[in-house]
């Protein structure tokens, strides 16, 4: 009779745990602060006018972003990769290029 009563109360608990929907829980704002420190990719465009560069991100979406100033694009043209830093108001506060890794790099030869 043990026996019974202790399955039974075991299928209930993995039936109740199976059936229980689970939602991942909200981002705080240290989240949101984290989530969109910085971005990369490549520049699609350039306005200093605006005051926005638009990139083209590794997963492939566009994002126009925001700078701070003028000077953050000084020497940032299109078809460059990049990454931006962003602050905790989503503009961009700094532009780094960086370069591609080659995807056919030559591996180095061995010495003997």
């Amino acid at each position: 009779m043990k026996t019974l009563v202790f399955v039974l109360l075991s299928m209930l608990l993995i039936v109740g745990v199976v059936s229980m929907p689970s939602y991942p829980a909200p981002l705080s704002s240290v989240d949101l602060v984290f989530a969109k420190s910085s971005t990369g990719g490549m520049v699609e465009s350039v306005d200093p006018a605006g005051l926005t560069v638009t990139i083209l991100t590794d997963v492939g979406q566009k994002e126009s972003l925001p700078i701070t100033k003028v000077a953050v694009l000084v020497g940032v043209t299109q078809g460059d990769r990049v990454n931006c830093e962003l602050n905790d108001d989503g503009k961009v506060t700094k532009i780094v290029k960086t370069t591609p890794i080659q995807k056919d790099f030559p591996a180095p030869e061995p010495k003997g």
